[in-house]
């Protein structure tokens, strides 16, 4: 009778200990995605203020223009280079979600091709980076620096 009880015992503590651990993790997880809430909200923000600064029309003719190798005036590279760094925004919360486990790495890898193909194939790329670099995340920063350095080397192949 006593063993059963210690065995009823153990039972019921291991029980305990499981619960607390599944709360735990449940409490964390809660937490992620109040700060994944509140960073993509932050985001949209951010979005919307920049969609103020586009002149719609006139980004798109600016972008047909440098795609067709014509020669852009400072307002459409002023565009440009705005509709670039607005784009990034989007890379640095998807990059964020990441890091925090909420973006799977195939989506990220995704992403990070994307920039490498930007970044390949229009240099006003590198001039909102330069220009702009310091308003992203450190976390952000550091990952294009990786980027950057992987296209050097495949450049130099």
């Amino acid at each position: 009778m006593k063993k059963f009880k210690i065995l009823l015992n153990s039972i019921s503590t291991i029980a305990v200990i499981g619960s607390l651990i599944f709360v735990g993790i449940q409490i964390n997880q809660s937490n992620q995605v109040a700060k994944a809430t509140i960073r993509q909200s932050l985001n949209e923000t951010d979005m919307q203020i920049y969609a103020i600064t586009m002149d719609q029309p006139s980004l798109a003719k600016a972008d047909y223009k440098l795609k067709k190798g014509k020669k852009l005036n400072d307002y459409e590279k002023y565009q440009l280079i705005k509709y670039r760094e607005y784009n990034f925004r989007d890379y640095d919360n998807s990059f964020y979600q990441y890091q925090i486990g909420l973006f799977e790495e195939e989506a990220w890898e995704a992403y990070r091709r994307l920039i490498k193909k930007t970044f390949n194939n229009d240099l006003l790329y590198f001039k909102m980076w330069n220009e702009n670099k310091e308003s992203f995340s450190s976390s952000f920063q550091k990952e294009i620096t990786e980027l950057l350095k992987e296209i050097d080397l495949e450049n130099k192949k």
